[in-house]
């Protein structure tokens, strides 16, 4: 109860809002009234599959209620109901409603021995048991992979560009070149496997901890984490023992990791330090964007081309959140029914988020601004510990810590689920590595840095008038008043300009006298340095004359050479990252069975390295 009264809350005000041709679940959400008692749960709650009665074959069965009986035994002077429904005492059996009017029904009536029913034509629905409406089919999840149109009585699938109908079902879309594969963390190596002839190919061997995980499809590099090492890594996909290291200090225990592909940052998550932060590819103009009211912050992903990044936190208080790339327009998205929300991944065709909450055993999905959330997969068997998360065309993939494996469904209806990579080991981030999953878009800060001095940041257009990029600095630094330039916060004190002085005269004519003898004095001095102009202009022309006549022009080039002492670019060396001490708290790899399920999974926000 927000308002004092509890109006809020009362009856009135919280009777359902939806439509007429939907359902109401029990959070107020609506759902079409045609996907009510489906056999799947659209509601969150699951709401819309209780109290569903029996579905009967219309035309071959009865539905005495409670169970269905064969047509044949209606009206044949016993009670096969139980509850004598099956034989009506209202004149009703043997008569045929349906040759007066059509027995009210605006397209098929149906005769049977005890009453009639009403249908409808392919692509309708039936309101009020006699008329008929047009079902939006596109209203259904799933009902098309990508793009619907309704119309009377059907509905049509499209396919964004870059995909084409499958030829075998056209209501699917497949990617029309590259071929996806899975790249993902093994804690001790990064793998990466085919998905179409599943060969396993080793990226990199000699991991300690990794982690978190991303890329850049377009130059083929690849990011992780190393919670055992405390550092990022970069490397080449094809040569990953090349590894370089991108940050070395401060990154305790970094499980979230996303790769801004359009210009070129990466973002992290800090579970220990309860930060997000951003530095570009080699590591430098690091900045930490959030520090405040996190708890666990855990996964995060990003859209750079509208400037928004979304992210988990599993803390007391567990959410899902997003942000502008820049720091600005933060908000929760996700706040009720989450306790453990490890993984998450967005799909920037449907512009929908994906989570899996490892407590309820459950994939989420729910548009960009956290509506129309509802449940793919809820599984004790398959989501026994999922710990990440990502989908490409119809599916969705993610690893499970119990299970020690990876494995998929559709990303609709959860179903068809498959194991893709068996393990011996925990499987840690993984993503799909294809062209798609990184669009091409525009770098609104090049050519010139967006005139920003360090940091030009990609921003959501909340509104028209939003700017798409603004100008952020290093941590030390702070961005001056025109939003362009960072100093230090000592070159700002020592530059501020003091507040001119306030008259002490008394007002009226004294000050404007004391006005105009300040306009005099300019103008002499303006007229002072016009003199000094010209006659240092003659003397230049005189003795320039003089110089070209006495110059020797033996020697036809000349060459500028300018040294620039002390300049070095940052991250060009950098040493190796410090290794664990015994002092200094060790990155434990959970083993199972020691424990009950739940307690050994029960996450501890203690200050330990442990994941949930």
């Amino acid at each position: 109860m927000d308002c004092p009264s509890g109006d809020d809350e009362s009856e009135d005000t919280c009777q359902s809002r939806c439509r007429e041709g939907f359902f109401t679940c029990g959070d107020q959400s609506c759902i079409p009234e045609h996907l009510k008692c489906n056999d799947f749960p659209e509601c969150v709650d699951g709401s819309d599959e209780v109290d569903c009665a029996p579905t009967c074959q219309e035309e071959s069965e009865f539905n005495c209620g409670s169970h269905c009986i064969p047509m044949e035994l209606v009206c044949n002077k016993n009670d096969d109901c139980g509850n004598g429904r099956d034989e009506p005492t209202d004149g009703t059996c043997g008569k045929n409603e349906c040759r007066e009017l059509n027995g009210g029904c605006t397209h098929i009536c149906v005769d049977t021995p005890a009453g009639h029913f009403c249908k409808c034509k392919s692509g309708y629905m039936i309101v009020n048991k006699t008329q008929c409406e047009d079902i939006n089919e596109c209203l259904e999840p799933g009902i098309c992979s990508q793009v619907c149109d309704n119309f009377k009585g059907g509905f049509k699938c499209e396919c964004v560009g870059g995909y084409a109908r499958d030829p075998n079902n056209h209501r699917r879309c497949k990617a029309m070149e590259g071929h996806a594969s899975l790249l993902f963390a093994h804690f001790t190596d990064i793998r990466k496997i085919s998905l179409d002839h599943q060969e396993i190919t080793a990226i990199v061997n000699t991991t300690k901890g990794a982690t978190a995980l991303d890329f850049v499809f377009k130059t083929g590099m690849i990011f992780w984490t190393d919670v055992k090492d405390k550092c990022i890594y970069k490397a080449p996909i094809d040569e990953g023992s090349k590894k370089v290291v991108v940050i070395n200090d401060d990154v305790t225990t970094v499980d979230g990791l996303a790769v801004d592909w359009l210009y070129n940052h990466i973002y992290w998550t800090n579970t220990d330090s309860n930060t997000i932060e951003v530095a570009d590819f080699n590591g430098d103009m690091r900045k930490t964007l959030f520090r405040a009211q996190l708890d666990e912050p855990r996964a995060i992903a990003v859209y750079p081309s509208e400037g928004w990044m979304f992210w988990t936190d599993w803390g007391q208080e567990a959410k899902i959140e997003r942000a502008g790339m820049n720091g600005k327009a933060r908000e929760v998205i996700v706040s009720r029914d989450i306790r453990w929300p490890n993984a998450l991944t967005l799909d920037l065709v449907l512009r929908k988020v994906y989570w899996s909450d490892s407590k309820f055993h459950t994939v989420y999905s729910c548009d960009f601004d956290g509506s129309n959330r509802r449940v793919v997969l809820h599984s004790m068997e398959y989501l026994q510990h999922p710990f990440s998360i990502t989908v490409f065309e119809d599916t969705m993939y993610w690893t499970d810590w119990r299970r020690e494996a990876i494995l998929r469904a559709n990303k609709f209806t959860g179903k068809e689920v498959e194991t893709v990579v068996p393990s011996h080991a925990t499987p840690m981030t993984v993503h799909v590595y294809h062209s798609y999953r990184q669009p091409n878009g525009t770098n609104h800060c090049t050519p010139l840095n967006g005139l920003c001095t360090h940091l030009c940041l990609p921003a959501p257009q909340t509104t028209p008038r939003v700017p798409k990029i603004s100008c952020a600095c290093p941590n030390g630094l702070v961005l001056m008043s025109d939003g362009l330039t960072c100093e230090s916060e000592e070159v700002m004190s020592s530059t501020a300009v003091p507040d001119p002085p306030v008259p002490s005269g008394p007002a009226g004519p004294p000050i404007e006298e004391e006005g105009s003898v300040a306009v005099l004095a300019i103008l002499a001095a303006l007229a002072v340095l016009c003199v000094a102009s010209a006659l240092a202009y003659v003397l230049y022309r005189y003795f320039r004359k003089r110089s070209v006549h006495s110059m020797n022009f033996d020697n036809p080039v000349y060459k500028k050479t300018t040294t620039e002492d002390g300049f070095t670019l940052a991250g060009q060396q950098r040493s190796n990252c410090p290794r664990p001490t015994a002092s200094q708290p060790q990155y434990q790899h959970r083993q199972y069975g020691v424990m009950s399920p739940e307690d050994s999974l029960e996450p501890l926000t203690n200050g330990s390295s442990n994941f949930v």
